[in-house]
């Protein structure tokens, strides 16, 4: 798990994060909008249902990677990274060379996740890259194989790299970390079945090939959890390939069972939450805002500066004299 960055990484994440993006969206319109190839499809998700996936999934894609562009504030070439939890001091810090100064504001720009995460998510957008130029030149099976790959790069960031000690919870500074890496991973699973959907034609499947499929998302819902949103994504595909063109009715019947299974499964794991008080979300609770939790303890320790005489104006901040508490947000 990445506590610090460099400078030079930063800068070099920049360019390649936003570069794959860019090329990965350019690249899938195009494709997306060619002619459909003449063959014969058990089964095809709704292009519309693909087409608004793509979009929303673009835009929070865009949201998250503007939190990479920020002006670099630090004296050194190395900023620290926000990861964790800490109910007792995760919007304060003490100056450990005054003890007896007020807390001041704990800032972070980067979430250990989202650095973390980005090497993959820059993997996953060369794979799509790829994955475009195959499907442009009809090599349904090379594409397969590449959307396979994108789609390993994406469950190993969600199950493997967000689920780590001292960062397993969902919190202000990580969840749009969370909510990208698994709306893509829920998008490549769409893609996998469109793009399968050209190769297989079997009309109609063997019991086995249905009960693998369904096992496949139930583990993929529970292996997620207990974060619903990746489950959600999932049933939002299967929506989509009932609203395509389902030719093969055993399909389009395993599709409807599947969703009964996966909202089954996050009921249950909605229940356990509860039962639980959502262990796993910190921080989105907290009534006392930011700021307001600064000025508490600021004044709790003007309070103590008094006790040992320590009443030097130069000691109190500045919106301690009448101005307002600096705005510092915590990214995700």
């Amino acid at each position: 798990m990445a506590t610090t960055i460099s400078r030079r990484c930063l800068f070099a994440t920049r360019i390649l994060a936003v570069t794959s993006f860019t090329a990965y969206v350019y690249l899938y319109t195009h494709a997306l909008f060619l002619p459909s190839p003449k063959v014969t499809k058990p089964y095809s998700p709704n292009i519309y249902f693909v087409i608004s996936y793509f979009v929303a999934s673009a835009l929070l894609n865009i949201y998250w990677l503007r939190q990479l562009f920020f002006t670099w504030d630090y004296a050194g070439d190395i900023m620290p990274l926000a990861y964790g939890w800490d109910e007792d001091s995760a919007f304060v810090v003490k100056d450990k060379k005054s003890p007896f100064r007020p807390a001041l504001p704990k800032f972070y720009r980067l979430s250990s996740a989202q650095v973390t995460c980005l090497p993959f998510y820059i993997l996953g957008n060369v794979f799509l890259i790829a994955w475009s130029f195959a499907w442009i030149n009809g090599s349904f099976l090379i594409s397969q194989i590449l959307l396979a790959c994108n789609l390993s790069a994406q469950l190993y960031t969600v199950f493997m790299l967000l689920h780590v000690e001292h960062d397993e919870h969902i919190t202000p500074i990580n969840y749009m970390t969370h909510l990208v890496m698994k709306t893509n991973a829920g998008l490549a699973v769409l893609f996998m079945w469109m793009n399968w959907g050209v190769i297989d034609q079997i009309v109609s499947p063997t019991i086995a090939e249905m009960i693998n499929s369904g096992v496949i998302f139930l583990l993929m819902t529970v292996g997620s959890g207990p974060d619903p949103t990746l489950g959600l994504c999932l049933l939002y595909d299967l929506t989509a390939l009932i609203f395509g063109q389902p030719k093969s009715e055993p399909w389009y019947h395993a599709f409807h069972w599947i969703m009964i299974m996966i909202c089954i499964c996050l009921l249950v794991e909605l229940h356990l939450s509860e039962r639980q008080q959502f262990s796993w979300l910190k921080g989105f609770d907290d009534t006392t805002t930011y700021s307001a939790r600064v000025e508490i303890l600021l004044a709790d320790d003007i309070e103590e500066d008094i006790e040992y005489g320590l009443s030097d104006a130069s000691l109190i901040p500045s919106w301690e004299k009448g101005g307002a508490p600096p705005c510092h947000s915590i990214t995700a």
